[in-house]
């Protein structure tokens, strides 16, 4: 099981899937919070200020790239690890993700224990 109380964001703009990841780690103890876009995202990092950040890569109004490019370069954002949530390819997405500040990236569909296991990492990489 990974570590509670995790602040976690979640940008995705298909209300099903983060729904899902929402209650996936809901049930593991963090505390989830929700953005439907990338100025959400911006938004809501800044204020929030998570332990850990999934990117939708493909969004309406910014890419992911973008998003997280524009988080990461607020100072007390810099270290907040991104993970890309993509249903492209890694030779599509995997130079840009790691460009643009993304720790790594998870392909969709994935499973809830993948999903589970890649959160857990992360979070105790922090040590949170």
């Amino acid at each position: 099981m990974a570590h509670s109380n995790a602040k976690i964001l979640v940008v995705d703009d298909d209300p099903a899937i983060s729904g899902l990841i929402s209650t996936i780690l809901g049930k593991d103890g963090h505390e989830v919070t929700i953005a439907r876009c990338g100025a959400e995202a911006i938004q809501v990092a800044s204020e929030l200020h998570p332990h850990l950040i999934l990117m939708d890569i493909s969004m309406p109004d910014m890419d992911g790239y973008e998003a997280t490019a524009q988080i990461k370069g607020k100072p007390d954002l810099k270290q907040t690890p991104v993970i890309f949530l993509t249903g492209r390819s890694a030779a599509e997405d995997g130079g840009r993700a790691f460009n643009a500040g993304g720790l790594t990236f998870m392909r969709k569909p994935f499973t809830a224990q993948q999903l589970r296991d890649l959160v857990s990492l992360a979070i105790q990489s922090l040590g949170v």
